[in-house]
């Protein structure tokens, strides 16, 4: 009964071991996945960011860098983010601002994505490999993501450079037997991490191991015992591989430092055994005893079990009333994307229905006005005005809310040509200025020397600039002053109309941006319009790839700037080139209609 007792608890002793093992596995398991699918989920925020700004490929730009520095500090892991062209050369470090001028065209990242490798296709992850870094020459491994250019082609890639060292870090916090053995491998088989030894085995490859070449090919989770390298003891060794990532995950011990207190225990037992009855009854309480603990054991077991199933049903639950709220959040945004339209067209048709009448009333008035019909007294020629400045503010009214509805529903169409900033500004300003006069209003302009020539929609700009300077005129008290700007920002060109007036408040800025949203909202409002001038400006010059913003402080006047990036910017002397190159190729055509 003593030597059946011992070779249980020999088995048992295996057993929980093999289950401890194994419990270890699928624990570190869910860390390294968990821990690479939060690097993935940085590096998609930062690859949707990055294809939609204009300065992504400008080489050590200070936003970027700033932005993916934010984006590394996310995750422990993460030592660097790094953005790499097409061509291997690499445009953004976190690093360092200026990053080095380095070919990183034979890199694993850049040519799985470049080629079609990267697992999940076209927008799925690559992971690296470890690789010592060839500056600092420290080992490292990495996760990207491609980028693609507005047309669809292969950009590049955002790599984001993860240290081995955290991984080893974790490792050396568990609770592990004396001699146990944790080892992170990539799919492919070299060693990622591992603990302890990290050093000395980190970046050696596996392949040829029983773990890739028979047990991972039967399942993707086990336990077995197998035979150390070289003439070492045999080991209990279990392995999971993770199901989103290329990671496989194992933890090992030995099985004659597992046995070792079974050992001591025999020992004890053949002892007792030749000692007699005594030592005999001691041990069968001994095994009364173990018995009762392993019913408490299986009781504990059971509970817990019963509270799983109990946490499960209330997921369950969970999951179907979330179901149900996406359900009625997707219903109700189909009824406000109808609505919405049916506002957007009701408004395009009244706004054309309006401007009939109107230009008619603007028409007789300007016509009795003119005194084509005869003189009239001197009230009915001031009424006669009002009807008619009455009639041409409607009239802009409309006409702001037409070109509103136009850009929601896309009809606005952009006749893009070669323009004058200046020109422009000088029109805007003389247009401008009796308005200006008649409150007591100092208009003025500050241009910079040289600027560059502008490709834009003409009619856009001018209405940008009207917008804003009838906005200045209108919320800056009489006295005041109001100065248009233009000047080089980086490689953009600013324009910034900046007035003395009453400002926006902070909690006003971002509100002022929506349709039909006036900061003076009293019932007895002191300056008369409809809320679109800002929100028109702002979808004006986003469709021309620029930038708006509103900088103000109440009581001291408003700032606002407009940024046109460098790809809508030619210089003067490019301009005129490309001017005679045109008039060249016109004389070479009628040179040949002649011959």
């Amino acid at each position: 009964m003593i030597g059946y007792g011992l070779l249980h608890d020999r088995d048992e002793l295996i057993a929980k071991t093999s289950d401890e093992s194994r419990a270890m596995a699928l624990v570190l398991e869910r860390h390294a996945t968990d821990s690479f699918a939060g690097v993935s989920k940085i590096l998609a925020g930062v690859s949707e960011v990055l294809s939609v700004r204009a300065d992504t490929w400008e080489r050590g730009d200070a936003d970027v860098h700033a932005l993916l520095r934010r984006q590394a500090a996310l995750s422990p892991l993460i030592r660097a983010i790094l953005v790499v062209s097409a061509d291997g050369r690499l445009i953004h470090d976190t690093e360092t601002l200026a990053p080095a001028d380095v070919d990183l065209s034979d890199r694993d990242y850049l040519m799985a994505h470049r080629d079609g490798l990267a697992s999940g296709g076209p927008a799925g992850v690559h992971v690296g490999i470890p690789v010592r870094g060839r500056t600092s020459g420290s080992w490292f491994f990495s996760m990207s993501r491609r980028l693609d250019t507005p047309a669809g082609r292969f950009a590049g890639v955002v790599v984001a450079v993860m240290e081995p060292t955290a991984f080893r870090g974790f490792y050396q916090t568990l609770t592990l037997r004396d001699d146990a053995v944790v080892t992170l491998y990539h799919a492919d088989g070299p060693v990622m991490a591992r603990f302890p030894d990290h050093d000395s085995f980190i970046g050696r490859s596996a392949r040829l191991l029983p773990l890739f070449t028979s047990l991972l090919k039967g399942a993707q989770a086990g336990t077995d015992t197998v035979d150390a390298n070289g003439d070492g003891p045999r080991r209990i060794f279990s392995f999971r591989a993770s199901a989103e990532m290329p990671l496989v995950v194992t933890v090992s011990s030995s099985r004659d430092s597992v046995l070792e207190p079974w050992w001591t225990k025999a020992m004890t037992a053949a002892a007792a055994d030749l000692a007699g009855t005594l030592v005999l009854g001691l041990m069968t309480l001994a095994l009364l005893r173990e018995a009762e603990r392993r019913e408490r054991a299986l009781a504990d077991l059971q509970g817990s079990e019963r509270a799983l199933r109990d946490s499960q049903q209330r997921l369950i639950q969970d999951i179907a009333a979330r179901h149900r709220i996406e359900a009625e959040l997707i219903a109700a945004k189909q009824v406000s994307d109808a609505a919405n339209r049916a506002k957007t067209q009701f408004l395009a048709n009244m706004s054309h229905e309006l401007r009939t009448p109107l230009n008619a009333v603007i028409g007789f008035a300007e016509a009795l006005e003119s005194g084509i019909f005869g003189a009239m007294l001197p009230k009915q020629t001031e009424y006669i005005a009002d009807i008619r400045r009455s009639g041409q503010h409607l009239l802009s009214l409309i006409n702001d809310i037409l070109d509103t509805t136009k850009i929601e529903s896309g009809k606005y169409v952009l006749h893009q040509e070669i323009l004058a900033i200046e020109e422009l500004i000088g029109e805007s300003l003389r247009q401008m200025e009796p308005q200006a006069m008649e409150k007591g209003l100092t208009l003025t302009e500050s241009l910079a020397e040289p600027l560059p020539i502008l490709f834009a929609d003409a009619r856009a700009v001018r209405q940008i600039l009207l917008n804003l300077l009838s906005n200045a005129v209108k919320f800056t008290p009489p006295g005041g002053r109001i100065v248009v700007t233009v000047d080089r920002s980086a490689r953009d060109l600013r324009l910034r109309v900046i007035d003395t007036g009453i400002g926006i408040p902070p909690t006003e800025l971002s509100q002022v941006m929506e349709p039909f949203h006036q900061v003076d909202n009293s019932h007895t409002r002191r300056h008369a319009g409809t809320g679109l001038g800002l929100p028109l400006v702002k979808s004006l010059v986003e469709m021309q790839d620029g930038r708006f913003a509103l900088s103000s402080v109440p009581g001291r006047g408003t700032t606002a700037t407009v940024l046109f990036p460098a790809s809508r910017l030619r210089t003067r002397i490019e301009e005129a080139a490309a001017q005679g190159a045109r008039v060249g190729t016109g004389d070479n055509r009628r040179e040949t209609a002649s011959a």
